[in-house]
């Protein structure tokens, strides 16, 4: 058929109101040109086809459409424009373009209607679906494949459509092993039904799947479920989407955006990336609608999928998800911003039950999310009966809040801006099936309790403490710097606490780090001082308990000046101490005295995680302490031998050694696992018992070898000189001895000649 220019007002009281086509064995039919039909209709209550009706009965039949080809004003039963039943291994191609404008039907395919089964090959492309209508599915295209059917769609439009039940742009039924490819872009504008109002895709049993390669695009689409896109995938058949936008959509009930079940073994996964923008829902899921009943849901995608400014008017503000019989939702790589609930969940609301599962991880993010009940940013209700599971791998929640809500009753609104978690059931810890390890938080508010995080569980105090230091529930938490009332909670079953009151629920509520939190006991410390050693100069060794690797933090400060009475003892011992392989002790217990009041300084004070802390670079905090490690991790962490609540043993070395000066301060000892409480003896704390620090025991050895020979260096040099000295003395003693014998002599001659004189005048 070529050029047929202009069908105008054709009928039929059977099917096909302008072309009626049955291909048997082999046949073909190409039509070629520019072709419009306007006005044409099947009249039959049963009629197929308004303006074209094209039925394969034997095998490897053909139909192609080359050029372009217009419907216009058409309708039918089925197909108000065309009506295709292609089987037996037939083959419909169109090349050309294709317009199908104001087309109706009063059962399936508005615009079109194409049947594929028995390896059925069909491709369509460019085609345009423009104010069609269907009082029950598909307002433009109906297409039903099975029985190993290949179908490919090519870029095709639907603006205005409109469906009854399914699919207001498009319908697809699927199973027994059929395929559909979508490639380039598909854009649904404005398309109303009651399920997908772009369109609805549901698939059933195994090997068969929906391949969407190119784009969904859908705007100002609306619906009671999936505003513009619902989909049912059952039996372990598969839908993939590469790429998918929803902006402006709108449910009446569940989806603004995308409504999705998967069920016994159905898979559906966005593999690309995906946009969910300013879309609503009157009650669940302002931008999705998930519901998982063992089936799998999985956003992995290669870039971001965003949901953004979109509001739930009772449950979840960007994302519904009821994930239940071992279902598993996961969500990697995708960020929420600015949603709203005006009930719990202003990110994600989630119900897991019966062996469900969910997962966030790969960076995804939620971002100034605000709920009118509970968690600001993710709400999340676990059946701990049916070993269910709720693992955080990698997301940051920051800036959310969760307010207060006047009109609900106290418990049900205000609690968890970051997270809710609340649940039933006796949950073990051991089975690791809750893990926020990888949740990190910053800058959430809540108006009432649990800034960030709110733990409503029967088992959240066996959850806190279970691992090291609350690990399974703190996230990015610091014991150090992070404010107690950011996570918070009660040991409680949800349904108690949501019949709670507020007085009850004042008087159980308690920071979650006061369950895992662990003083430790420190029994002795000393140091060894060796300024030779290159890998450490001084090495210090700490006794206790309770000390946890990675996470002890040692403080050492002054206690008090040692007196005059102790330097001069010390001293006298250095002095006359001189076997170089004798360690000594500095540590005089004749001599101690009490500990002194309280060294109070001001690393006590909590610091908000979400304010702009600068971290040190040194080790040293004030003039008179230091806290080891350094927190910028420049320093190798404390080694620990032996059992947490047993006898341990804990070393540590320093290069920078002046700041000790041993020779006229005592020192005391205290350690922490989270550096922010510092115990001693028995644990106690030390801003509580001002003699719970432990005096540090100061070991010499390379100090002492250098004075002794030093001594015996000035002792060596000393002996010539005393015998220089000595020999001069002598010199001069004897001197004076031969000055005085010169001295008498003198004295005795002039004697004895004074005596001669008085002798000769006595004779004269």
């Amino acid at each position: 058929m070529q050029n047929l220019v202009l069908w105008s007002q054709c009928q039929s009281n059977g099917d096909g109101g302008a072309v009626f086509a049955n291909l048997r064995t082999g046949g073909k039919l190409t039509i070629t040109g520019s072709c419009s039909f306007t006005d044409c209709k099947a009249l039959s209550n049963t009629g197929f086809g308004g303006n074209i009706y094209a039925y394969f009965e034997s095998e490897n039949c053909s139909l192609t459409f080359e050029d372009s080809i217009t419907f216009e004003n058409c309708s039918a039963q089925y197909g108000g424009g065309m009506y295709m039943n292609i089987l037996n291994n037939g083959l419909f191609t169109m090349t050309g373009s294709c317009l199908l404008k104001n087309c109706n039907c009063t059962q399936y395919g508005g615009g079109c209607y194409i049947y594929g089964q028995s390896s059925a090959l069909i491709t369509i492309k460019d085609m345009r679906f423009a104010n069609c209508n269907s009082t029950n599915s598909g307002g433009g295209l109906y297409i039903s494949g099975n029985t190993s059917a290949l179908i490919t769609i090519k870029d095709i439009s639907f603006s205005n459509c409109n469906a009854t039940d399914f699919g207001g742009g498009f319908y697809s039924s699927l199973s027994s092993e059929a395929q559909l490819t979508i490639t380039d872009q598909v854009v649904f504008t404005n398309c109303r039904a009651s399920s997908g109002g772009g369109s609805f895709l549901y698939i059933s049993s195994s090997d068969t799947n929906i391949n969407i390669t190119g784009e969904l695009e859908y705007k100002e689409c609306a619906s009671i479920f999936g505003g513009g896109l619902c989909i049912t995938v059952e039996d372990r058949s598969t839908v993939e989407i590469n790429k998918a936008s929803f902006i402006d959509c709108l449910s009446g009930y569940a989806g603004g955006g995308l409504y999705i079940q998967t069920r016994t073994g159905g898979q559906f996964a966005i593999t690309g990336t995906a946009l969910f923008l300013d879309c609503n829902s009157s009650n669940k899921g302002g931008g999705l609608y998930l519901e998982t009943n063992n089936g799998t849901v999985n956003f992995n995608p290669t870039e971001q999928i965003l949901i953004e400014n979109c509001n739930g008017q009772d449950q979840g503000g960007g994302i519904y998800c009821l994930i239940s019989s071992n279902g598993l939702n996961q969500v990697n790589n995708m960020k929420l911003s600015n949603c709203i609930s005006q009930g719990n969940g202003g990110g994600i609301y989630a119900i897991i039950e019966s062996g469900g599962q969910l997962i966030l991880d790969k960076s995804s993010e939620f971002y100034q999310l605000e709920s009118r009940g509970n968690g600001g940013g993710i709400y999340v209700d676990i059946d701990s009966t049916t070993q269910c599971s709720f693992i955080i791998k990698d997301a940051y929640i920051h800036e959310c809040k969760s307010l207060i809500n006047t009109s609900l009753s106290y418990p049900e609104s205000g609690f968890g801006g970051g997270l809710f978690l609340g649940g039933s059931g006796d949950y073990n810890p051991i089975s690791k099936l809750i893990d926020l390890h990888g949740m990190k938080i910053y800058n959430n508010s809540a108006d009432k309790y649990g800034q960030s995080l709110y733990v409503i569980i029967p088992q959240g105090a066996e959850l806190c403490k279970y691992g090291i230091l609350g690990e399974y529930v703190k996230g990015n938490y610091s014991d150090t710097y992070s404010d107690e009332s950011d996570l918070e909670g009660i040991p409680m079953n949800l349904t108690t606490f949501n019949t709670s009151n507020q007085t009850q629920i004042k008087t159980q509520v308690k920071p979650l780090e006061l369950y895992w939190r662990v003083l430790g006991i420190l029994k002795s410390a000393s140091v060894i001082v060796n300024v030779s050693n290159p890998n450490g100069k001084l090495m210090f060794h700490i006794e206790g308990q309770r000390m946890f690797q990675g996470y002890l933090n040692v403080k050492i400060f002054e206690l008090r000046n040692k007196t005059k009475e102790e330097i001069d003892q010390e001293q006298k011992e250095i002095k006359y101490k001189h076997n170089k392989n004798n360690f000594i002790s500095l540590k005089r217990n004749s001599l101690q005295s009490q500990i002194p009041p309280k060294h109070k300084n001001n690393n006590h004070q909590q610091i908000s995680i979400y304010t702009n802390h600068k971290i040190g670079k040194k080790t040293q905090n004030q003039a008179n302490e230091i806290i080891y490690p350094p927190e910028d991790g420049s320093s190798a962490p404390i080694q620990i031998d032996g059992e947490i609540y047993q006898d341990q043993n804990a070393t540590f070395r320093m290069n920078e050694y002046k700041w000790l000066n041993y020779k006229q301060k005592e020192y005391g000892v205290l350690i922490s696992n989270d550096r922010n409480i510092f115990t001693g003896i028995e644990g106690n704390d030390y801003e509580e018992d001002e003699n719970a620090a432990v005096q540090l025991e100061v070991i010499i050895q390379d100090d002492v070898e250098k004075e002794d020979e030093q001594e015996k260096d000035e002792e060596g040099k000393g002996f010539p000189i005393g015998v220089i000295v000595g020999i001069a003395v002598g010199a001069l003693a004897i001197v004076a001895v031969i000055i005085i014998i010169i001295i008498v002599a003198v004295f005795i001659s002039k004697k004895t000649a004074h005596n001669g004189l008085a002798q000769l005048q006595t004779v004269t």
